[in-house]
């Protein structure tokens, strides 16, 4: 909702006039004509999409159409039909162009893997194991207290109420660690400041926080400052630069795609319900520890509508921007020699000729034969078929998460409803909190601490 949406709204017919010129985009034959990309690039281009994204793209895709020219990124030309990278994909016509800020994630991961659902096989036990334990350890302990009490200053704070998208993002980096660090946290070799997987998780969570938080970040000066200690280099220091990015691109697109799949049930409560109900017939016969592997999820089909139409709508990032080595033409698209082409998610993920109604929530448009095609331009890495398998075990693990939260516990955020905003990373603000209300048979398991005075 809001004013990108109503942008949104108004290039419908705009972008499926250009997109039925345009169509399924193949290599130029000798007498296709060519035509002069459109747009106004601006030395403010850039500038305004990293402040708004949707907006700057809802804006120009209504003026120029779904393929134009900007004065960001080194005059980038957005695209947002996947076709178009594909087409030059399949004919090597590219080379990376520049550090991404998120690489591809689970390169190691995926490269030996036919598919993401191999890949997901190959880790899911480890991943379960460790996603299990980090949601069991938000269970609070029960305290119980003989003779004479004091007061201490926690037994005023709710533990059962944490930060969302801090507390996923340790989540997820706790339970890839034995995959992409070769162990668990616990195993790890100390290094100072850095003994337990509680200091390894705040050491990831602030080095994550520096890396992609927004632009133009109204966070307050008291959450930024349990960062001023040095813990992002500290992180880098022990497990090195390259690492260290390797995470980033595996944790933070996950963590705020399960955040916005929480504000997106409940904002339509339908959906919601709907979910609990295909939760619980699909854990059925299940034991409450048991790892939710690809079994379980394929009998979840609405959760996967449900996690393809958020990340349709809510992409955490967006694929990597291509160099041409060459000129092509596409379709009567001219593309020069060392141009740059972005795939934008906030085009190709609302062209209503791909997605009818597109800023409408729908996850039905991904269910059945007639399914909808699975959005593939807003996680980092490569756009289109050639990112299919890293896109496809992101989508995994982000359901695996949220099952094995709503397995465990009960979960609310705010009545007004964060958004989903931000550049690089499109995500709630880091400040918006979540109440975990554990159910009855996780907190007998944690069982009891009693306190000594």
């Amino acid at each position: 909702a809001g004013a990108p949406a109503m942008s949104c709204v108004l290039v419908v017919l705009q972008c499926a006039s250009l997109m039925l010129r345009i169509g399924r985009p193949t290599m130029m034959v000798a007498d296709t004509p060519s035509v002069v990309i459109p747009g106004r690039p601006g030395a403010k281009d850039e500038a305004q999409f990293v402040t708004d994204p949707r907006g700057f793209c809802a804006g120009r895709c209504s003026a120029s159409g779904p393929v134009f020219a900007t004065g960001a990124f080194g005059n980038a030309i957005f695209v947002g039909d996947v076709g178009i990278v594909d087409a030059i994909s399949d004919v090597s016509q590219f080379v990376s162009c520049g550090p991404q800020q998120l690489r591809e994630p689970f390169g190691p991961v995926t490269a030996t893997a036919s598919d993401g659902e191999a890949a997901f096989a190959g880790m899911s036990t480890s991943f379960n194991a460790e996603c299990y334990e980090a949601f069991f350890q938000w269970v609070p302990l029960f305290k119980e207290t003989g003779g004479f009490s004091t007061f201490r200053f926690d037994d005023f704070l709710d533990p059962r109420v944490r930060k969302a998208l801090p507390g996923l993002r340790r989540v997820i980096f706790r339970a890839v660690a034995p995959t992409l660090l070769g162990s668990r946290l616990e195993d790890l070799p100390a290094s100072p400041g850095l003994e337990s997987p509680k200091e390894w998780g705040k050491a990831y969570a602030e080095y994550a926080f520096e890396k992609v938080r927004p632009v133009s970040s109204g966070i307050s000066l008291p959450f930024k400052l349990p960062t001023i200690g040095g813990s992002a280099a500290s992180l880098e220091s022990a497990l090195g630069a390259e690492k260290a990015a390797e995470l980033l691109a595996a944790v933070e697109p996950t963590a705020a795609l399960v955040t916005s799949m929480l504000v997106m049930v409940q904002a339509h409560p339908k959906w919601g319900s709907l979910l609990a109900t295909e939760q619980k017939e699909a854990l059925s016969g299940v034991k409450p520890e048991s790892a939710i592997g690809s079994e379980i999820l394929g009998a979840m089909p609405l959760l996967n509508a449900v996690a393809q139409e958020t990340l349709r709508m809510h992409p955490p990032s967006r694929a990597d921007r291509l160099k041409l080595t060459r000129a092509v033409e596409v379709e009567g698209v001219a593309l020069p020699a060392g141009a740059i082409v972005a795939p934008e998610p906030f085009i190709g993920h609302f062209l209503p000729s791909v997605y009818e109604d597109p800023t409408a929530f729908r996850p039905e448009r991904f269910i059945g034969a007639a399914a909808a095609p699975a959005p593939s331009l807003g996680l980092p890495g490569a756009a289109g078929a050639r990112g299919a398998a890293a896109r496809d075990l992101t989508l995994l693990l982000a359901k695996t998460t949220f099952v094995q939260m709503r397995r465990m516990h009960e979960v609310r955020l705010p009545v007004d409803l964060p958004k989903v905003s931000g550049y690089p990373l499109h995500a709630i603000p880091e400040a918006t909190e979540l109440k975990a209300l554990p159910y009855m048979y996780y907190e007998l398991q944690r069982g009891v601490r009693k306190l000594k005075f």
